[in-house]
């Protein structure tokens, strides 16, 4: 019988890999080599994902607000946050319910992942997505941070 993982899954993990395999088994660094991230679960059900490429570009502006169009751009396709809810519906099937998120399309969506635990490995991956006539899977790797 499969066991429920959520309650191991409190804590904090950082990226160690974020790939996309399609039905040949190509595998692509979704945000390229050295990205970084950092994944959240708590006891009360919450959690939150930041994930960015290395060596982000900064703005010539010092303002928030004060990006190019270009740098804007580039600066939202080189990262990714959102926060919400935390469900586990059946073993190892976890739901990010997202409440606030960079890409404004998973406001109040329902993030299916398929989560794996090996000691201190995490990997979430997602249900096959349809790009370009194939499909593709998402595999997010992190480690547990323990200090």
């Amino acid at each position: 019988m499969a066991e429920f993982i959520r309650p191991k899954l409190i804590g904090t993990w950082r990226l160690v890999s974020w790939i996309y395999r399609d039905a040949s088994g190509n595998e692509t660094d979704y945000f390229g080599k050295g990205a970084v991230g950092i994944l959240m679960y708590d006891a009360f059900g919450n959690m939150n994902a930041q994930l960015m490429q290395a060596n982000r570009k900064a703005f010539a502006s010092h303002a928030i607000n004060g990006g190019t169009a270009e740098e804007t751009k580039a600066a939202f396709d080189s990262y990714i946050s959102y926060f919400g809810k935390v469900e586990e519906i059946r073993p190892g099937e976890i739901v990010h319910i997202v409440e606030g998120s960079l890409f404004p399309n998973w406001f109040q969506d329902h993030q299916l992942r398929y989560a794996t635990l090996s000691g201190d490995q995490l990997t979430l991956s997602t249900p096959p997505v349809p790009v370009n006539g194939g499909e593709i899977i998402f595999h997010i790797t992190w480690v547990r941070v323990n200090h």
